[in-house]
């Protein structure tokens, strides 16, 4: 059965993060790495998932055709027996969703043990999920079921738009949402940021603190970005009018300009002119501008040489001008820009309600004895529960009921359709050991318990023949007058818990229990060693007065040895080389007293 189950533990791996047990992913691609051994066990790392991306991959693997690759990892497997066959049974607990499906569901392992599983969807849930998973495997015609839990984890959704990103923008009563600034200002100047957070509440700055939603609601989040980092632009210069003419006074002028900075460096020159100007004409310009009064030279080239060309006018400006100007005869439109970039954004933010917390109930109680079943757990959900131990859930434990089998501190968690959770307050259940079988043997009709030290320290006794009690019979020992099955009852006072042994005993005429037990001296011997191999040692306290007879009992009540004990006899040797391996009870009779011992053989 330990084959089976580290096989079972070996197989689980290869569907670690498959679970729910639903199709809807086909077509998966078995794809492993080269040189693989053909008897091997191999799985690839199967990525995490996030909340609300969409999510594909497929995950190749590759079966073990013995259980030698077991034996690999655990010593204890024997190696070399042949699996025949791995089946699929289940899986469950996949976040909602997301959906699998395998290549196969069985696998002939003699034939095929290479397959994959394509996982498929979009999970709509975060958290650290347990998951279970149920494989059966068959090895030397013998077939076991066995079902595991795992975990596994998928991240919190992130949201991006143009200006900001969110994240853990969902949560359960409440939520603390990190906000990221798509649009970084990099400590440069000319940005500015404003920030609602759609709950009467907003922030002003590049980069916003954590914001926490306490209500449950929809929250709409706005986000708006200035940046002004580009300054002014001179794009163009449209000539109106000039007061210059051509050559001999006649004609249309041939144009050309000139920008010049405060300081009178020319920063732009638009030759060759433009034979005969038409006006109005534009020249495109381009020019970054600064702070300071800038000026626009135009004239009209007369000669090809720009000391004898005629001047059409100059016109003075800055980054404040308006868009027409003129100086005498010289009129021009500017074209001056400032662009500044605009980015509004919005996303969502949604606060769930947290479901009303379960009400566990306990019906019969909380306390019981081990194996009554009779303590009875009772959610107030009857869908969506996960039972708790000691604050770790409890594989399989999902129905309304549950039934524990150990002590400890019970809880039970619902979950909702939004993934909130709630959980109960806590149950301590009580589940007591039953005490010891009250086992006791038969000597001469005399029945008696074997072991006193083992009944709890607060004890009651209740000898039985068949169903009926035996009224006042409540010592360690009862003298069976006649045939039948008797049996002996132990309670344990402070839990109520009881045992119980029974056996037949068949009633020897030879022998009267009644008589003259209560005028027999008890005698004290040792047993050396205990426990007993091949031979013991009995040690009386005194010399036996009288003669008498040494009787070695097993836990059934049949006599195994007898020995004759002589008047005066200290040390007696015990051959125990042939006696099965248990324990026993001694018991020597003379006729002035008597007294017993037990002894364990290994």
């Amino acid at each position: 059965m330990r084959l089976l189950y580290l096989f079972s533990i070996c197989i689980l791996l290869l569907f670690i993060q498959t679970l729910n047990a639903q199709s809807g992913c086909p077509g998966c691609q078995t794809n492993l790495p080269a040189n693989l051994p053909e008897d091997t066990l191999f799985l690839q790392d199967i990525p995490d998932g996030q909340n609300g991306l969409a999510y594909s991959q497929d995950i190749s693997f590759r079966m073990p055709k013995t259980t030698t690759p077991v034996y690999a990892v655990d010593s204890i497997t024997p190696p070399g027996l042949t699996i025949s066959k791995i089946e699929i049974v289940s899986v469950d607990g996949l976040p909602q969703g997301l959906y699998w499906e395998p290549s196969q569901w069985t696998f002939q392992t003699a034939d095929e043990t290479d397959g994959c599983i394509k996982i498929c969807g979009t999970p709509t849930e975060s958290d650290s999920f347990v998951l279970t998973v149920t494989v059966r495997a068959t090895v030397l015609f013998l077939t076991q079921e066995k079902s595991f839990p795992m975990r596994m984890y998928v991240a919190p959704k992130v949201s991006t738009t143009d200006g900001f990103s969110m994240s853990n923008f969902t949560g359960c009563g409440s939520t603390e949402v990190s906000f990221e600034n798509n649009v970084p200002s990099n400590g440069a100047d000319g940005f500015s940021y404003v920030w609602d957070f759609g709950d009467n509440t907003g922030f002003e700055g590049e980069n916003p603190p954590a914001h926490t939603y306490t209500e449950p609601g929809t929250y709409y989040v706005s986000y708006h970005a200035t940046v002004d980092t580009a300054g002014y632009i001179l794009e163009s210069v449209r000539v109106l009018e000039v007061e210059c003419v051509d050559q001999l006074g006649v004609g249309t002028p041939d144009l050309y300009l000139l920008v010049k900075a405060p300081n009178g460096t020319v920063l732009f020159n638009s030759s060759p002119a433009v034979d005969n100007t038409p006006l109005p004409y534009t020249f495109p310009i381009g020019l970054p501008l600064g702070e300071g009064n800038y000026s626009i030279f135009v004239a009209d080239e007369d000669s090809g040489l720009k000391g004898s060309d005629d001047d059409c006018g100059t016109v003075p400006f800055n980054i404040l001008s308006g868009d027409t100007l003129q100086a005498g005869g010289l009129k021009v439109i500017l074209n001056i820009q400032h662009p500044v970039e605009e980015i509004e954004s919005q996303d969502t933010v949604i606060v769930y309600p947290v479901p009303i917390a379960p009400v566990l109930t306990a019906p019969d109680g909380l306390e019981a004895c081990a194996g009554s079943g009779t303590v009875v757990l009772v959610s107030s959900y009857g869908a969506g529960n996960q039972w708790f131990l000691n604050g770790d859930p409890i594989d399989e434990a999902n129905e309304f009921l549950y039934q524990p089998e150990e002590s400890g501190i019970y809880q039970v968690q619902v979950s909702d359709v939004n993934g909130c959770t709630a959980i109960s307050p806590a149950a301590a259940v009580s589940i007591y050991e039953l005490p010891g079988s009250p086992a006791f043997y038969n000597y001469n009709n005399s029945l008696r318990l074997f072991d006193t030290l083992a009944l709890p320290e607060n004890y009651g006794l209740q000898w039985y023949n068949g169903a009926e009690a035996l009224p006042g019979e409540t010592g360690f020992w009862y003298c069976a007058m006649q045939s039948g099955t008797y049996g002996l009852e132990v309670t344990d006072l402070t839990t109520g818990c009881t045992n119980f042994f029974s056996q037949l005993v068949v009633y020897n005429p030879n022998f009267d229990c009644t008589i003259g037990t209560k005028d027999l001296n008890t005698l004290s011997m040792a047993i050396f060693p205990n426990p007993a191999h091949e031979r013991l040692q009995v040690r009386f306290a005194e010399p036996v007065s009288g003669d008498g007879v040494l009787r070695m009992w097993d836990a059934t009540g049949r006599l195994v040895q007898s020995f004759a004990v002589t008047s005066g006899t200290s040390v007696l040797d015990v051959d125990c080389s042939r006696l099965p391996a248990g324990m026993y009870a001694l018991e020597i009779m003379t006729a002035t007293g008597k007294g017993s011992v037990k002894v364990v053989v290994e």
